[in-house]
């Protein structure tokens, strides 16, 4: 995108409230904000730290989200910024680019924002999903001047656990990947002084 655009786009993350997602094995688990207080902290923060727990033997992910796609379909996005990124990933001509670079055949992407703070995580795993329809996935990186020794790194791996590539976030780049194929998100360290942000989701086809 160009700079302005850029910046706008991250401006508008970072001034929505975020949802906290996160996984009990099977389950799937959203939390906005507003919920936080009925909750309770301790009890936030146990689930959590059970969360990282199964993070070493279990499929996992601990972060927080902003539903975009989702929020636009049912109408309920009230952001012009976040809607038009939406709009622009899911144009003809970047559709066209994309079937270009990839030879890939891709009708739509869903979108979401996504915020990795301090102890999140997304282990490893390869994205096919039965009836998704996802052919690649897609990082669009809101992340200015990140450390590698801050973690939040996306690695791409062999069946044996090896890292084959490691992607420091960066600021204003789209990555892409064929799906399936396996990776995870590293977890970003306690010390890491601020989040890493990026726009996400797949390209899919209607059937």
């Amino acid at each position: 995108m160009t700079r302005e655009s850029a910046e706008a786009l991250k401006a508008a993350l970072e001034k929505r409230e975020w949802n906290l997602v996160l996984n009990d094995r099977e389950r799937h688990i959203d939390l906005p904000k507003s919920e936080f207080a009925k909750i309770g902290l301790s009890r936030m923060q146990a689930a959590i730290k059970q969360a990282q727990g199964r993070a070493a033997s279990e499929f996992q992910y601990v972060y927080e989200n902003i539903p975009i796609a989702d929020a636009v379909q049912s109408g309920r996005l009230n952001d012009d910024v976040l809607k038009a990124a939406y709009e622009l990933m899911n144009s003809g001509e970047v559709i066209a680019a994309l079937r270009t670079i990839t030879g890939l055949d891709i009708d739509f992407c869903d979108m979401q924002g996504t915020k990795y703070g301090p102890g999140h995580m997304l282990t490893p795993h390869d994205d096919a999903v039965a009836g998704k329809n996802r052919k690649f996935a897609y990082v669009l990186g809101m992340t200015r001047d990140w450390s590698a020794v801050w973690g939040g790194q996306l690695q791409f791996l062999t069946e044996q656990g090896d890292v084959l590539e490691s992607f420091v976030p960066k600021f204003n780049t789209l990555s892409i990947f064929e799906v399936p194929i396996l990776h995870h998100v590293t977890q970003v360290a306690n010390f890491a002084p601020r989040a890493r942000i990026s726009c996400t989701g797949w390209y899919r086809t209607k059937t």
